[in-house]
Order: structure tokens, then C-alpha cells, then sequence
């Protein structure tokens, strides 16, 4: 399946007084993942609207993580984010977060492929991820992405 590696320096703004990265900011990290996996696959948020504009993004309905060590201001980690299962309507994501060998972060996200639900166009409900996404995500491939910065 899908991998997408991206290295990034942990700024000033994503620490505490102590230096210490605040654990919310590896959920907006792997926020990130998504677009990444997205656009890694040749299929971005935009390409999506483009063909469909009722699609709605693929909203977190479940989330885990196990802190292993603490991230510092200025430390340069490595994000990895890679498809573990690929439903009909949802997919299953692994994420960690090394600072060099050491893994810090471990994660774990289920998604849904979503879109306008047609009863009721304020809402919206789970659609099936669209064929050509799926053989893009199951390409047994890695992406690696370098920022300095995320933000």
C-alpha cells in the first residue's frame, strides 16, 4: 500500500514553555498525512472536487496514539503515514513519528470517504472510495516529502 514519509524541523509554535512538542500537534501532523496520501497518489483534494463536487473529504472517526518520547524545538523528524487497510468507504492509516532511529509516536486513524448525502444535502454520509483512488493507493510504493518547516 501507500507510504508517504515526510521530514520536517519542529518550530517554536508547536512547543510548550519547556520546548516539548504539544502532543495535539501530532494529530495536526497526521491531518496533513491525508492531503499528502492524496496528492502522492496522483488523485489530490482538488483533482477530487474537480470530478466531484459533492465529495466532502474523508473526516477521522477514530483515533489513537501511544507518546513513546518527547519532540524538542528545533528536532528534525521523520512523519510516516501508509494505508494499513483499504475498505469499501474507509481506510485505516499508520502513522509514526521518528526523531532519527527512535521511534516516538505511534497512531492510528480510520477514515471515511465521504460526500453530499443526497437526502439531505446539509449532511453528509460515507460513499464508496472511487476505483481509480483505490488501485492509486494500493500501489506498493513510498513518497518521501522534505519541508523544513510544516507550517
Amino acid at each position: 500500500m501507500l507510504e508517504v514519509q515526510c521530514e520536517f524541523q519542529v518550530d517554536w509554535s508547536e512547543c510548550d514553555p519547556a520546548t516539548i512538542v504539544y502532543n495535539p500537534n501530532f494529530y495536526d501532523w497526521m491531518e496533513r498525512s491525508i492531503n499528502q496520501l492524496l496528492d502522492a497518489a496522483g488523485t489530490g483534494i482538488d483533482k477530487v472536487l474537480a470530478t466531484d463536487p459533492d465529495f466532502r473529504g474523508v473526516p477521522l472517526v477514530k483515533a489513537s496514539a501511544d507518546f513513546h518520547a518527547p519532540a524538542r524545538f528545533g528536532d528534525v523528524l521523520v512523519r510516516t503515514c501508509r494505508i494499513a487497510r483499504l475498505g469499501r468507504s474507509s481506510l485505516d492509516l499508520e502513522h509514526r513519528f521518528f526523531l532519527g532511529d527512535t521511534l516516538i509516536v505511534e497512531a492510528r486513524q480510520t477514515r471515511v470517504w465521504s460526500g453530499v448525502d443526497p437526502d439531505d444535502r446539509s449532511r453528509i454520509r460515507s460513499r464508496p472510495i472511487p476505483d481509480d483512488v483505490k488501485s492509486a493507493f494500493e500501489a506498493d510504493r513510498v513518497v518521501r516529502i522534505r519541508s523544513i518547516t510544516e507550517g
